[in-house]
């Protein structure tokens, strides 16, 4: 497909009525790949004009459209391919490319992409949870520093606080600890303390559990603790006996935790 991809269209589509189903979305993308790398536009084009008269046909004709973007940004093309999607007609698909645009840019040029996500506007919130997704796993502090100027009432704010902390945590309990801190009290950062509560669980239990008592939602506040619980009463069990003993517990509540090993979690919310 690189080096002749009509002519390898072309024998796909002579061999495809045999082929089983995933078999050739294999062949599909592997020959769009090669086609992007060879001449981009073209491949862009040929993908544009296939059917997508089902809701099947929709989802594999974006899967075919993202390789395009992906291969075309990874070869140098970012420019090319951001002037490319915004000729497209506001829609499903173009939203589908342009969060894989945000995300395959923001791999090696976060701020670029960051600068482009936010010339976006109020329809930037898909945007902004792929950036941070792709931003976070290598620098969370730069991508946290980022989201500071987004709007509280971003919808995109949770999931990209929660992306922040999953990673930082990884390595540095105390910076995102602090980043946590520094954020206004908000039920939308629930999650993102619950992450951060699952990671300090293994290193600073009694400080886990402060921060899932934060937590606003009931439930997903009373499954944080027992978590922490288990792992504070099995690594050190008379400093969690005394944690106990300090706390104004509900005999309903003080059961909850010191039976929470034996326990199965109750799904999130």
């Amino acid at each position: 497909a690189a080096a002749d991809p009509m002519a390898a269209l072309t024998w796909a589509n002579t061999t495809s009525i045999d082929l089983p189903r995933n078999l050739y979305k294999a062949q599909m993308q592997a020959i769009v790949t090669g086609f992007a790398k060879h001449d981009p536009a073209g491949a862009f084009q040929y993908v544009s004009g296939l059917d997508e008269g089902s809701d099947r046909a929709l989802r594999f004709k974006s899967r075919l459209l993202n390789e395009v973007i992906e291969t075309q940004i990874r070869a140098g093309g970012v420019e090319q391919a951001r002037a490319t999607i915004m000729q497209m007609g506001d829609g499903p698909l173009k939203n589908s490319l342009q969060r894989e645009l945000v995300k395959e840019w923001a791999g090696f040029d976060p701020q670029s992409a960051a600068a482009y996500v936010r010339l976006q506007g109020p329809a930037a919130s898909d945007l902004t949870t792929s950036l941070i997704t792709a931003w976070a796993v290598h620098d969370p502090a730069a991508a946290a520093d980022w989201l500071q100027a987004v709007s509280p009432e971003d919808p995109a704010l949770e999931q990209a606080s929660t992306i922040i902390t999953r990673e930082w945590a990884r390595y540095d309990l105390a910076a995102s600890s602090a980043w946590l801190n520094s954020l206004p009290a908000s039920p939308h950062l629930d999650h993102a303390v619950a992450t951060y509560t699952a990671r300090a669980a293994h290193e600073a239990p009694a400080t886990a559990m402060s921060w899932a008592e934060s937590i606003n939602h009931g439930q997903l506040r009373t499954n944080m603790m027992q978590q922490v619980a288990t792992r504070w009463q099995r690594d050190d069990p008379a400093t969690f006996q005394a944690y106990l003993h300090q706390r104004e517990f509900s005999d309903k509540q003080r059961r909850l935790l010191e039976t929470a090993a034996a326990r199965p979690p109750k799904p999130l919310p």
